[in-house]
């Protein structure tokens, strides 16, 4: 896309921050944006796997882990998905079921590709002088939303491509299959609108919405806990415009409410917090046990276009009850209800009345003692299309 017509949308977004400065607003708490961390810190972003499976998504001491979940659609999590494919499609990652754990330093797929970046601009650095806040704010609507006024100064001229991206991320995140994440990625804001000149001071306040915060999954009120934001701005020098580099970076915990309160008031809460603590620990516990007892279920076209839907039980005895496929699909044959005991794996083979072009689209009813019911969805490319 022309590099003009994406700054025209950006500018576009960035309207309703500018009209909103006037706006009437309770502050409930405010944090300065601390300095930008070391130049040879990198901004590491990786893609887990559909299992959660994110042990090659760990910190390290030279990089800031963010993690994307890119597998909503297949597994009916609540956790938000669109901006992680976006955020792939832009460095053309490719994602499919058997996607593994993948990652971008400094939005580079090679660590040393990073490495050798940062060697050419560390003598420059800063890049960019940065100040301001983030108030987590209540307007007129009694809805809360973001407020960040800064003042920033570039040191040396920058291209007109430069971007700052705003991530919102939950330091432990659960989802409502009680699988877990670090640092999960729930929401991601490209900002422009700030001068790319040597020594030219902008002065703007960015707003990100409560609409914009409930469509990707956050409410500062009711989930005030856990939540980083980190700001990255990537772009290239007006001297060496051929390397994107990552300009400067400033990542830290957003904080809540209760941080502000006298230290003479917080007996109470502390007696509370144990308490919670301790229910907490019990239902994490729990989710454990629910996610080792919870089947991993796949699928994979035959030669003879034929679907064998693979089935693995762990910790807990499970039944399949159904399978059902979507219009316009037809199944020619109807698995019988089964039983398979824990720490097996069972094939079963679906036949169909003719190929279509359309997805594939099934839905098993699975049930796990001790856990329940519930119905597991597939969606498969049809193999006409391949």
């Amino acid at each position: 896309m022309n590099k003009n017509i994406i700054s025209v949308i950006f500018v576009i977004l960035l309207l309703p921050s500018i009209m909103a400065e006037d706006e009437s607003y309770t502050s409930h708490v405010s944090i300065s944006i601390p300095e930008a961390e070391p130049a040879s810190k990198i901004l590491t972003e990786c893609f887990i796997e559909i299992d959660t499976n994110d042990e090659n998504c760990t910190d390290s001491d030279d990089s800031i882990m963010l993690s994307w979940w890119s597998w909503s659609d297949q597994t009916n999590s609540n956790w938000p998905d669109d901006d992680a494919k976006s955020r792939a499609g832009t460095f053309n990652l490719s994602l499919n079921e058997s996607f593994k754990s993948s990652a971008l330093f400094n939005e580079q797929e090679i660590k040393q590709d990073a490495i050798a970046n940062i060697s050419k601009i560390e003598p420059m650095m800063p890049l960019i002088n940065l100040t301001g806040e983030v108030i987590i704010a209540e307007g007129d609507t009694d809805s809360w939303y973001l407020r960040i006024p800064i003042e920033m100064t570039p040191s040396t001229n920058l291209t007109d491509d430069t971007l700052l991206y705003i991530f919102i991320s939950k330091q432990n995140a659960v989802d409502n299959h009680g699988r877990m994440a670090s640092n999960l990625i729930y929401d991601m804001k490209p900002e422009v609108g700030f001068g790319i000149l040597a020594d030219n001071t902008t002065k703007v306040e960015w707003i990100m919405s409560s609409e914009h915060l409930d469509a990707a999954g956050i409410n500062f009120e009711d989930d005030p806990y856990g939540w980083t934001l980190t700001m990255a701005f990537f772009g290239a020098i007006e001297s060496d415009n051929e390397t994107n580099h990552l300009l400067s970076l400033h990542h830290f915990e957003l904080p809540t409410a209760s941080q502000n309160i006298d230290s003479t008031s917080l007996y109470i809460p502390i007696l509370i917090i144990i308490l919670l603590g301790i229910i907490s620990f019990g239902l994490i516990s729990q989710m454990f046990r629910n996610e080792k007892g919870m089947p991993k279920i796949t699928a994979y076209w035959n030669k003879d276009n034929s679907l064998i839907i693979k089935i693995k039980s762990f910790t807990q005895k499970i039944e399949i009850k159904s399978f059902q496929v979507d219009e316009p699909w037809k199944m020619k044959n109807n698995p019988k209800s089964r039983f398979i005991e824990p720490e097996q794996v069972v094939e079963v083979e679906l036949r169909f009345k003719q190929l279509e072009l359309d997805e594939c689209q099934i839905g098993i009813q699975v049930e796990v003692d001790e856990l329940g019911s519930w119905t597991q969805y597939l969606v498969l490319e049809s193999p006409k299309n391949n």
